[in-house]
């Protein structure tokens, strides 16, 4: 099997479950039954139902996990990096990438030059595929995209050190047509003078693999509740007559006329069925979603309330499994960050290691300012200068710089208002006390 066909058979192959892992992240959601029983007996419903939590899951990882930049040694690269990061909204872009990631466990990234503008966007898990040497997991032997072109026809462009292959469909096919590799020609090679392999593929365990069976469960018991909702959770009535009881309205101005029994066999009565009661879906439903935020380590209070207030050290407390994973997903994109804000550097002309560049992200855990700042007083009061608990903090060496400067424009700003203030006393002193000011100059003249 060759390159493109191994291309082929991947991207092909992977679509119908990446497809499945979106929807129970973006909905609607698939709803299983037990039994096929059960589906042929739902099948004619109009209404889908579905809680999704999945999507709260991803979410709480992806709202955490925010790429703000890149910081260097060399103010130049710092420079070019915080350009490229504007110009090219690697924030927006990097979003998109990570939210594929903790939905499939794949998202890409590719960053190219066309004429002299660097360009980096996101692409579709669906439609790529990073091969690696099977000696070396981390090492990218070529990669693959595929896509429709705006004439029609769909190409297949592999990417390799020294060069990019553009494969395109003999004829006008859309979708998933093409069923075979065959069905693609070479329509040119082109040069890669830079040696790296464009596409970066950011991987991660995903979010949702261990609970997507958990959610099913939770689908149906919703789906169940619905149905009885609708048939059996309201009061319905009977009679029993063998007499025509005439045409009963249930109205609270309504008053029924039941005839009597024949006075053989069951006589007239009137009833009621119990309703069915909901409670034991929502109790059930509940279990549910207090498994997949065990499993997931998401804190319950995004699934359910909790009751009254928390303080700040409780939240934090709560949130501190969901605070190690999402600095663990950090750890494992930075690292293709470095690479990729490394590849930008080179096309835009400058050199640097990917070793040397620190890929920034805003703070994962919850902000509590009373709290935050009595910490960094206790650590500056044991003696831990204040520059360090800074950098624990996360600050880049920028804003550092920066909060550095402003501290000398206030003790400044400080000491010219000390000097005016001494200056103002001096004065009215002298005019307060002349004849003590005659005196001070005649000492000093002596």
């Amino acid at each position: 099997m060759n390159d493109l066909e191994r291309a082929f058979e991947a991207i092909r192959n992977k679509r119908t479950q990446l497809d499945i892992l979106f929807s129970y992240v973006n909905g609607p959601q698939p709803l299983k039954y037990s039994t096929q029983r059960l589906a042929e007996a739902f099948e004619n419903i109009n209404t889908h139902f579905d809680l999704n939590w999945m999507s709260v899951v991803v979410d709480s990882t992806l709202d955490r996990i925010q790429l703000t930049g890149f910081d260097t040694q060399e103010d130049a690269s710092n420079e070019k990096l915080a350009i490229l990061f504007d110009r090219l909204h690697l924030d927006i872009e990097a979003d998109k990438a990570h939210f594929a990631s903790l939905s499939t466990s794949q998202g890409y990234i590719i960053v190219w030059k066309n004429a002299e503008t660097v360009e980096a966007y996101y692409n579709d898990p669906r439609l790529c595929a990073v091969f690696y040497d099977p000696a070396n997991p981390n090492k990218k032997t070529y990669a693959a995209k595929w896509f429709n072109r705006a004439d029609g026809t769909q190409e297949i462009t592999l990417y390799y050190t020294d060069r990019l292959e553009h494969w395109v469909s003999t004829k006008v096919q859309t979708g998933t047509s093409v069923d075979k590799s065959s069905a693609f020609v070479l329509e040119v090679t082109e040069t890669n003078p830079y040696g790296v392999i464009p596409v970066f593929e950011l991987k991660s365990a995903g979010e949702i693999f261990k609970v997507t069976s958990l959610q099913d469960a939770e689908n149906k018991l919703f789906s169940d509740m619905m149905i009885a909702a609708e048939f059996g959770a309201y009061v319905q009535r009977y009679v029993i007559s063998n007499s025509d009881p005439g045409s009963l309205k249930n109205a609270p101005t309504e008053i029924w006329w039941i005839p009597s029994g024949d006075g053989a066999g069951q006589q007239s009565s009137v009833g009621q069925f119990n309703p069915t009661q909901l409670n034991n879906y929502l109790d059930a439903m509940d279990k549910i979603a207090n498994a997949i935020a065990i499993i997931t380590r998401t804190p319950k209070h995004y699934f359910m309330t909790t009751g009254a207030s928390i303080s700040g050290e409780a939240l934090l407390a709560m949130e501190s499994p969901l605070i190690k994973k999402c600095q663990k997903r950090q750890r494992e994109f930075g690292a293709q960050w470095q690479d990729i804000a490394q590849f930008m550097l080179q096309l835009d002309g400058v050199k640097v290691e990917a070793s040397d560049i620190w890929v920034l992200w805003e703070r994962s855990e919850s902000i509590q300012p009373k709290t935050e700042a009595e910490t960094r007083q206790l650590a500056v009061n044991t003696g831990i200068p204040l520059v360090t608990v800074l950098r624990r903090e996360g600050w880049g060496e920028d804003e550092i710089a920066a909060m550095q400067d402003d501290q000398k424009l206030m003790d400044k700003a400080k000491q010219t208002v000390a000097q005016a203030v001494l200056n103002d006393l001096r004065i009215r002193q002298q005019q307060e006390n002349p004849q003590d000011n005659q005196l001070e100059q005649d000492n000093e003249q002596q």
